[in-house]
């Protein structure tokens, strides 16, 4: 058998239920040349059961570790291993076509500069529909932009190179279950290279009512403020180190309030206000106020006031919508290209197509 290319990372408790077909679908890959880690958490023996007629293949190894890691404890136990040239996290309750490991190497290995490789999410069970992410390309503080606006998952569900992982570290914890800090993780993924989406429907998701995603969403108000102001904290750990200027903090703080307090989780404005204030309370209690300092803070309320302020017309009009993202990418032209007016000019020209691709190709996905 060749070297193995691809580390496949299963954390999973409670899923003898559905662990074989998982480890099945692998096996049926027609690329081959890849290693299992079933990473089985507080010594669940009835998963490990079911798991273990698939170790007669030498590609799958288990793991059981008899305390309880959750999830993210788990996870970032498989990031500490060593890991081949990509690694594949696999949830114990989806499935992929035969063909995927394949096509995605293909992708990979002509965009040597992908942190990231991965294709369309096919839903089944409750849900029936196919998520997409595009793809994230571009200049350094571009891509993290791009990320901090749309915050997609999919990347996750990819092949990711190994350097890129060494880079980022292990996903950070909190206190509900580090439900938001995936995309914290993947914010910081993205400072090593470009995320780029397979236009295919090759990962199957199940949506169940036990998934961790339903049940974030059936979480009390008082546990999902954790989660939004945590990933305030996360975002502004990923992007203000890179910042080399004070133009450059300012707007990616600007950001991370845009899209964390005025976005999420919702738009009216009093709770807006009192997230923010919540959000600073967390810098504060985790040490991160150089983030986002007391003499920085003047012009971030300014302009949250702001957008609060024209927000209900943003919702209603589509037109105010696309002006205030090409004012935004306007901006980042500036920090991107200081010194070249034609290149900002080139760049700020690229976003009416770009948006126009984007929505040609929701209009093109099967129903």
């Amino acid at each position: 058998m060749s070297t193995p290319r691809i580390t496949v990372g299963l954390p999973v408790y409670k899923g003898a239920d559905l662990i074989a077909n998982c480890l099945d679908c692998l096996q049926r890959q027609t690329f081959g040349d890849f290693e299992a880690i079933i990473s089985v958490d507080g010594g669940d023996a009835e998963t490990a059961a079911a798991a273990r007629p698939f170790l007669v293949d030498p590609r799958f190894r288990m793991v059981v570790h008899p305390e309880r890691l959750d999830w993210v404890g788990n996870f970032n136990w498989l990031l500490q291993q060593d890991l081949r040239e990509f690694f594949c996290y696999r949830q114990h309750d989806d499935a992929t076509a035969p063909n995927f490991f394949e096509v995605l190497l293909q992708t990979a290995d002509r965009e040597l500069k992908a942190a990231a490789v991965y294709c369309d999410c096919q839903y089944t069970g409750g849900r029936n529909d196919i998520e997409i992410a595009h793809s994230i390309e571009g200049e350094t503080l571009d891509r993290l932009r791009q990320y901090i606006e749309f915050l997609p998952v999919l990347p996750a569900r990819g092949l990711i190179r190994t350097p890129a992982i060494r880079q980022t570290g292990l996903v950070r914890s909190n206190e509900v279950r580090a439900g938001s800090e995936i995309f914290v993780w993947l914010a910081k993924l993205v400072r090593w290279g470009n995320f780029r989406r397979v236009g295919k429907a090759l990962y199957y998701r199940l949506d169940h009512p036990d998934s961790i995603t339903n049940q974030l969403q059936g979480w009390p108000e008082v546990r999902k403020r954790v989660l939004w102001t945590t990933m305030f904290t996360g975002l502004l750990e990923a992007a203000i180190p890179l910042c080399r200027t004070p133009e450059e903090r300012l707007f990616f703080q600007q950001a991370v309030v845009d899209r964390i307090v005025i976005h999420r989780p919702n738009t009216e404005t009093r709770s807006s206000k009192e997230l923010m204030a919540q959000c600073l309370e967390r810098l504060r209690h985790e040490g991160s106020a150089h983030l986002l300092t007391a003499e920085e803070l003047p012009p971030i309320v300014k302009e949250l006031e702001r957008r609060l302020d024209e927000i209900n017309m943003l919702e209603r009009s589509r037109t105010r919508r696309f002006i205030h993202r090409m004012r935004r990418r306007s901006r980042i032209a500036r920090l991107i290209y200081p010194r070249s007016q034609m290149r900002r000019a080139i760049y700020q020209a690229r976003y009416p197509f770009k948006m126009l691709r984007r929505h040609l190709s929701k209009l093109l996905l099967p129903t």
